[in-house]
């Protein structure tokens, strides 16, 4: 399946070249580099905690400039990268969580699924629930669409070391700074 326009095989290619130019000689023939840069090629992205930091980096530039028509990923890709999509699809409420599988908690599902949707573009976001063995009880899916997310605590510190380096920049104000964090 080819997703793209000729435009935008153009972009990609050129993204690509450009991103992929910073990985040594040998590590540009890796079969990861390959297969991502064939499937990219044809509007379809994969991102995960496994793949190289540049390739991650060149899959969310070409998802947020449209480029990318399908995106297939971990919840590596709802943290930190502001990308919403039309769509998310769920394979599974259950995760590894590095000991064992477990179902998403409340705010971890609120994370991915608020994904769906852009801002200003789309009336609404669309959130799939695959059921490949037995369906999601109803209480399961109530928790995770209304539950609580675990409360956020702040580690942020101020020191005087800190505000030092602060004052140092004469563009930044360290009231400024304590709102903002």
């Amino acid at each position: 399946v080819d997703l793209t326009t000729g435009a935008e095989k153009a972009q990609i290619r050129m993204l690509c070249d450009r991103g992929f130019s910073q990985l040594k000689g040998s590590d540009r023939n890796l079969p990861q580099i390959l297969r991502v840069r064939e499937l990219l090629s044809r509007g379809v992205g994969v991102h995960h905690a496994g793949l190289l930091p540049i390739v991650k980096e060149v899959v969310e530039i070409l998802f947020c400039r449209g480029v990318i028509k399908v995106l297939m990923c971990t919840e590596t890709f709802a943290m930190g990268v502001n990308a919403p999509a039309r769509a998310v699809v769920f394979q599974s409420l259950r995760k590894h969580d590095g000991r064992e599988f477990r179902t998403l908690l409340p705010g971890e599902y609120t994370q991915m699924a608020g994904r769906a949707g852009r801002r200003g573009l789309d009336p609404v976001g669309t959130v799939i629930t695959m059921c490949t063995d037995e369906p999601p009880t109803e209480t399961t899916m109530k928790q995770l669409i209304t539950g609580k997310a675990t409360k956020l605590e702040s580690k942020f510190y101020l020191t005087y070391n800190m505000i030092l380096q602060v004052l140092r920049v004469e563009d930044l104000q360290v009231e400024d700074m304590l709102k903002r964090s």
